[in-house]
Order: structure tokens, then C-alpha cells, then sequence
């Protein structure tokens, strides 16, 4: 289990929060990542035993990077003993002040999850004026508490990141997911149907359907439980 403090802005611009539980059960496989060299569950061991505070992961819609998120905070609950704190938001207008930083340097969350953070994440000569807050905490007192911080973004390119975020020495790894080719979908819905021949096919039967000449995982895994 794992603990997800969400935070919003009200209507009346009032920082609020809602907590919720979360059971860290998704199936998380090696071929799903194919880009992470030496397997999904050692690079997450690797961020955590890492200096590095943060994380940016990097894709399309439906590529795996909320999956991934969900696994590294049930990693954090295992090594705990007990549930591990998130500080969540999606919202950004709840970035845009300092409250929701105060929060989390002041308070006992094991990581700071920042969805869909396209905004925060460009360069400050683009005019990004909110970043600095990040940048102010991802080092000194709140690495030595070993707390993470973790993106997700669309952004397409690398290059749209700002280089102070992703310094070495601050930024443990920039993790760009994919949608993948066909051969790897193959390889993703075997290992999820587990030796089943039949629902193997009627889930590429089901992905082949959608036309697509990559499959996002999200859609393979949807497949496969179609497919049952």
C-alpha cells in the first residue's frame, strides 16, 4: 500500500488536499520498458539508492509512466516496512505559489509526484517562472532526507527540458518511454498470458484491430484483459 496525498486549487484559490490509499499491485514487466537497461525493478532499486532526487519520465499518453510511478512508491512502502507518503498534484495552478512547496519540505512525504508537468518543465528562457521552486528543493535539506521527486511529462524531446532541472548530481535519470513496435507488443502480451496460446492471440487479434503501427501499452494491457 501506498498513501497519495492529492493536491488541488480550489475555486477560491485555496491549496486543499484529499488522501487517498492505494494498493500497489500493477504488473510490471521488464518487456514493457525496453529502453531501461537491466530491467525495470533494478533501475528502480538504483533511483532509490541514489543521491539524485529527481526523476523525469518522458512519453506519450498510455506509454507506462504512471505504471512506473505506482511501482516506485510501492518500492518506497517495501523498504519502509509501511505505506510510503506521496505529495501528488496534477494541478497546475497549485504550483504556481509556494504553499504546496512549504508542504512538502516541512512535512513527512516520501516523494513529490508531479503529473502531466509539461509547464514546469520547459526552459525558464521560455518564460518558465515556476521552476525555481523545484530547483530550490530538489537539493540540500530535502535530498539529505532521501526524499524523491518524480515528473511525468508529454514533452516529446529532451531538449525541452531545462538544464538546471536535469544537472547531473540532481536528476537521477531522464527516462523517455515509447509506444512499442509489434514485435515487442508480442513479447509484452506472452510474458502477461503466462503460457495461454489462445488468450495470447485473441490479444494481438484485439491490438491488431486498432490499426496501429505501434502499440501504446496501455492498449496491450487492455488487450490482454479483454482477451480473458
Amino acid at each position: 500500500m501506498f498513501a497519495i496525498d492529492w493536491n488541488f486549487l480550489t475555486g477560491k484559490g485555496e491549496l486543499q488536499s484529499a488522501s487517498i490509499e492505494e494498493l500497489a499491485d500493477d504488473v510490471l514487466i521488464d518487456e514493457a520498458y525496453p529502453e531501461i537497461e537491466g530491467g525495470v525493478h533494478r533501475f528502480i532499486g538504483a533511483y532509490l539508492g541514489a543521491n539524485e532526487t529527481v526523476l523525469v519520465v518522458q512519453g506519450p499518453p498510455g506509454t507506462g509512466k504512471t505504471r512506473l510511478i505506482r511501482a516506485i512508491l510501492g518500492e518506497i512502502s517495501r523498504r519502509k516496512g509501511g505505506e510510503a507518503q506521496a505529495l501528488y498534484t496534477g494541478d497546475r495552478k497549485s504550483l504556481e505559489n509556494d504553499e504546496i512547496f512549504v508542504k512538502f519540505i516541512t512535512g513527512w512525504d516520501d516523494a513529490f509526484v508531479v503529473e502531466d508537468a509539461d509547464h514546469i518543465l520547459r526552459p525558464r528562457a521560455q518564460g518558465n517562472e515556476h521552476l525555481h521552486r523545484f530547483l530550490a528543493i530538489a537539493d540540500g535539506v530535502v535530498r539529505s532526507q532521501g526524499r524523491k521527486i518524480i515528473f511525468s511529462t508529454n514533452l516529446p524531446n529532451v531538449g525541452d527540458l531545462d538544464d538546471a532541472l536535469i544537472r547531473p548530481g540532481r536528476c537521477f535519470a531522464r527516462l523517455h518511454v515509447r509506444e512499442l513496435t509489434h514485435a515487442e507488443a508480442d513479447v509484452v502480451i506472452a510474458t502477461l498470458c503466462a503460457g495461454d496460446d489462445a488468450r495470447a492471440a485473441r490479444s494481438r487479434e484485439r491490438l491488431a484491430q486498432l490499426g496501429r503501427k505501434s502499440a501504446a501499452l496501455a492498449d496491450i494491457y487492455r488487450s490482454c484483459a479483454d482477451a480473458r
